[in-house]
């Protein structure tokens, strides 16, 4: 599912199979396999709709990713080759550049190189799985409903902290800052949720509470 659909928003199985060329079979396989990830709701009688998060969705998943990332980053740090230790320092600089140029698409595409790096680094790949799951489930809000460009600076600087203590071998302190961020992360989503989000579909007759 992409950024185009907004929270509360109807699936139609047989719309999408139409755009698609495919039979409603498929579709609907992969329109379950939304639900079970969080990202789709079924309601008898009307299908599948965007899921609007909530508050206790949002802590719930982000207690989950605290979790996580803290244990991937421990692990990760402890395995890191010298290349991949080379590529974090690369990519990590991309990011401070997009930063500061207020490129949200260079800063996005660093973000998701950073963590395929350093967590690719780490032997549990369940835990992985269960992450981009949970990733899924709220990037929307950050990807469509408002610019990165006030909270791009901060979190490169969050970053930056959590990659030099991995690079200096100390797991412990880059877990410990990665909980730091992901609550900091937690925090600014909030905001969005309460100032921009419930307010837009409360107007347009949903309930996002």
């Amino acid at each position: 599912m992409d950024s185009s659909l907004h929270p509360g928003d109807s699936v139609g199985d047989g719309e999408l199979a139409g755009l698609l060329g495919v039979s409603r079979t498929p579709v609907r396989e992969a329109l379950r396999q939304l639900e079970m990830e969080g990202l789709l709701v079924r309601t008898p009688r009307r299908g599948w709709t965007v899921r609007i998060l909530n508050a206790q969705d949002l802590e719930e998943i982000f207690q989950l990713k605290i979790a996580l990332e803290a244990l991937l980053t421990r692990e990760a740090t402890r395995h890191l080759t010298s290349d991949s230790k080379a590529q974090l320092r690369d990519v990590m600089t991309t990011m401070e550049q997009a930063a500061s140029a207020r490129d949200q698409q260079a800063w996005l595409a660093a973000d998701d190189r950073l963590q395929e790096i350093l967590y690719g680094a780490a032997p549990n790949g369940r835990a992985r799985q269960i992450l981009s799951s949970l990733n899924a489930q709220w990037r929307w809000i950050f990807l469509r409903l408002l610019s990165l460009e006030e909270r791009m600076t901060q979190s490169a600087r969050e970053h930056r902290g959590i990659i030099d203590r991995v690079l200096v071998g100390d797991a412990n302190g880059a877990s410990a800052l990665v909980e730091e961020h992901l609550d900091s992360v937690k925090r600014y989503l909030l905001m969005l949720l309460t100032n921009f989000v419930w307010p837009m579909i409360e107007r347009s007759g949903g309930s996002g509470k």
